[in-house]
């Protein structure tokens, strides 16, 4: 096999992690892969707010609903990306590199799509994303995401089996809530992460969460990828984004 055919090969597999993958997923497939590139085992956790304890808000999607303040969020790092926690909203449950116990409500919704988004990436490796995609992805779509994440998993490893791959180099930025009903939720995530020599690059992930009786579960997407529902954001785009760490 000549070398530009192992490139090719490479470039390919990158373009297709990034279909699954929260931070690039729906870029062109020069700064997806560009994107993927950025994945440093070294990058130190960073907050949205650059603080360990912060405040945010969910103004409810249904008229008259009061506006949810969360004043006990902390961070804590996943595979590089620093997700938010709160002790009244979850997760109430982290053994095993999961996160479960949410509670039934907006910003409960809201935590449990941030958490286990993260945690079907590739880079946390199965010991993380195999549980998560089995107990915790549900939906016609949800076996399809479960074989590519895997495909991918194995194509890209370079640590032993169960290892992660690396550090997803992205940010939390905001939030916004699209809809809510007691049995599910639709959310949009902005992301930001270093693009084309550095310049950071903001994407927007819509991501739907589905009460199962006892917990948030991700609803998987059509196809099992993201790259339906994910798009670059404009400055027009983030403006209209609730910013994680900052009371409303």
């Amino acid at each position: 096999m000549t070398y530009d055919v192992i490139d090719h090969a490479r470039r390919a597999t990158r373009r297709r992690l990034t279909t699954i993958c929260l931070t690039a997923v729906a870029l062109t497939a020069v700064v997806a892969a560009a994107m993927m590139a950025t994945t440093a085992p070294d990058r130190p956790a960073d907050s949205p707010s650059g603080g360990a304890m912060s405040t945010f808000a969910v103004t409810g999607v249904i008229p008259g609903s009061e506006t949810q303040r969360i004043t006990d969020l902390e961070w804590v790092d996943v595979a590089g990306v620093s997700v938010p926690v709160s002790s009244h909203s979850g997760p109430r449950i982290t053994s095993g590199g999961q996160a479960r116990g949410f509670a039934h409500d907006q910003v409960g919704a809201l935590l449990a799509a941030v958490h286990i988004v993260v945690r079907i990436n590739p880079q946390v490796g199965p010991a993380v994303f195999e549980p998560t995609l089995r107990d915790q992805v549900v939906g016609p779509d949800a076996a399809a995401m479960r074989v590519q994440v895997a495909q991918a998993y194995d194509e890209l490893r370079a640590q032993p089996d169960g290892q992660p791959l690396g550090r997803l180099n992205a940010i939390l930025r905001g939030y916004r809530i699209v809809s809510y009903r007691d049995d599910e939720a639709a959310v949009r995530l902005l992301t930001e992460a270093p693009g084309v020599n550095g310049v950071p690059l903001s994407v927007i992930a819509e991501v739907r969460a589905r009460w199962t009786g006892s917990d948030w579960a991700l609803l998987a997407p059509a196809g099992g990828t993201f790259d339906q529902t994910v798009l670059a954001a404009s400055d027009a785009d983030t403006a209209t984004f609730l910013p994680f760490g900052v009371g409303g």
